[in-house]
């Protein structure tokens, strides 16, 4: 276990880790995620050991690394640029590391050819990173990261800048690493679809405060905390509570003992269009493998996600109604 305790951090007035307490798994594939700014690159440079917290522990198995410098905790980190050295082959950076801890020339070109096999890129061995597309570039990173073999391998956003297509490609590929090696990974990113992919654990960090911590599905389907809905693009709306039962304010009719003062967090595929006339549809959006139709429900404007065969059905102004799965319905 991976044990964060208390963990502080400003630069300046800025707070970017406040008061950060986790528990992460080892041998699994934990995701921070967040939106910019959120600290989630201040933190893994915290576990790496390439930043000192203000405040806090951190601990590594029973040992606290907090005062160990970052050769010593058994951590590699990818960058979200590779920034590989240009004049070097890829053979040469990849067995950089090797060479700087005094590694003999046997075991560096043993370990470089294991980490070029691993990520299948033998044949860029003798190239320079000018030659290199940019998903070759991070492929060549992890294997210098990897080669060192370490205890936990910390990647920070190092799909971002791919383009949509490697970007799905690599996700496969860390997975199947992580699974190939049984190490740590700890992945920062913004991207809710990547998480999701990614992720045996799913960290939300928000303000630099932990929001929510669990199973990835679990936190997707059922927050507990509205930044966590935020993250996650769901549907926060007001909601009323009458008798303990939650009633939509589109639906508030004569229930005037209901007290308004409550939020739901609603996941857009869980609110399904109907017959009726409650809500008008006020736009559709076509996404790659899905659809967006948002209607106007009494003022409250709801995203609701359905098939694309469904989706071309639609007709804009057209009035329907919608069907909510209550036990989707969390109240925050």
């Amino acid at each position: 276990m991976i044990r964060l305790r208390n963990i502080v951090k400003a630069y300046g007035r800025v707070k970017a880790l406040d008061n950060i307490s986790l528990d992460i798994p080892l041998g699994k594939i934990t995701v921070i995620l967040g939106p910019s700014g959120s600290g989630k690159t201040t933190l893994l440079r915290i576990i790496a050991g390439l930043e000192k917290p203000d405040r806090g522990r951190i601990f590594i198995g029973n040992k606290d690394v907090t005062e160990q410098p970052p050769w010593e905790r058994g951590v590699s980190m990818v960058f979200q640029t590779p920034s590989l050295f240009p004049h070097l082959t890829v053979e040469e950076n990849i067995g950089f590391g090797l060479e700087a801890h005094g590694y003999n020339s046997d075991v560096i070109k043993d370990r470089v050819r294991w980490a070029m096999e691993l990520l299948h890129i033998e044949h860029l061995s003798g190239k320079y990173p000018d030659q290199l597309s940019g998903g070759e570039k991070q492929r060549v990173a992890l294997a210098r990261a990897l080669v060192l073999k370490p205890r936990i391998l910390l990647l920070d956003e190092p799909l971002s800048n791919l383009d949509l297509a490697l970007r799905e490609e690599l996700r496969v590929e860390l997975k199947n690493l992580q699974r190939t090696l049984g190490i740590t990974f700890i992945h920062v990113t913004h991207d809710q679809d990547e998480a999701l992919e990614l992720a045996d654990y799913l960290v939300i960090l928000y303000g630099g405060r932990v929001v929510e911590y669990g199973d990835p599905l679990t936190v997707y389907e059922r927050p507990r905390n509205i930044l966590t809905g935020i993250v996650f693009g769901h549907n926060i709306v007001d909601v009323c509570v009458s008798s303990d039962k939650v009633i939509f304010p589109w639906r508030l009719g004569d229930s005037v003992d209901a007290v308004c003062n409550s939020k739901a967090i609603i996941p857009q595929h869980r609110i399904d269009l109907v017959d009726g006339d409650e809500c008008i549809v006020t736009d559709k959006l076509y996404r790659r493998n899905y659809g967006i139709v948002i209607v106007n429900c009494n003022g409250y404007l709801l995203k609701v996600a359905i098939d694309i065969d469904t989706l071309e059905k639609i007709v804009v102004g057209e009035h329907v109604g919608i069907d909510i799965d209550p036990k989707y319905v969390s109240i925050a």
